[in-house]
């Protein structure tokens, strides 16, 4: 009798591993999950396509169509003390791989990126002569090689923090 308890375990498991493999290979989505798994990898867009005519509340106070028009955007909080701490805190997350670290208006520490492919020096004249919405614009959109637009990513108040903290440290301070 134990022999025969014994095989019955064995076929058991056997038939169970079999009964496994099939369910995994026929494994799907939800019927009601199915909006991932049909759509193409996140990209920066959003999954599903607005609905007609239709623009997310808030969005056109804050839209800006092109790095021409950002570059005549007005800095609306120059130099608060709050707003340029923020922007260090999301420069050194954002923008110092890259850009290195900076203090008393020159770079002290070069970027982890940059070792390889070095991004401009922010306290060049050319920069600093450079208007608050040019910074807006090229944090919003990208740089001109190979920044990436953080548009998507950071809020407008983000971005101004970021360009305040930008002008910190190049008057050296």
């Amino acid at each position: 009798m134990s022999l025969f308890v014994e095989k019955l375990k064995h076929c058991s498991v056997a038939a169970l591993l079999v009964s496994c493999a099939v369910c995994v290979e026929q494994a799907k989505a939800l019927p009601f999950n199915t909006d991932m798994y049909h759509n193409q990898p996140i990209t920066g867009d959003i999954m599903r396509p607005k609905a007609k005519d239709s623009v997310p509340m808030g969005s056109l106070e804050r839209r800006v169509e092109s790095k021409d028009e950002a570059a005549k955007l007005e800095n609306p909080s120059k130099g608060d003390a709050l707003s340029t701490a923020n922007g260090e805190r999301l420069f050194a997350v954002n923008c110092s791989p890259c850009h290195g670290q900076f203090a008393g208006g020159k770079q002290t520490a070069v970027g982890a990126v940059a070792r390889f492919m070095p991004g401009p020096d922010l306290t060049a004249q050319l920069y600093k002569d450079r208007s608050d919405g040019f910074f807006y614009g090229t944090i919003h959109f990208g740089g001109m090689a190979l920044m990436p637009g953080y548009g998507y990513k950071l809020s407008p108040q983000e971005h101004w923090d970021i360009v305040n903290y930008i002008r910190k440290f190049q008057n050296g301070k």
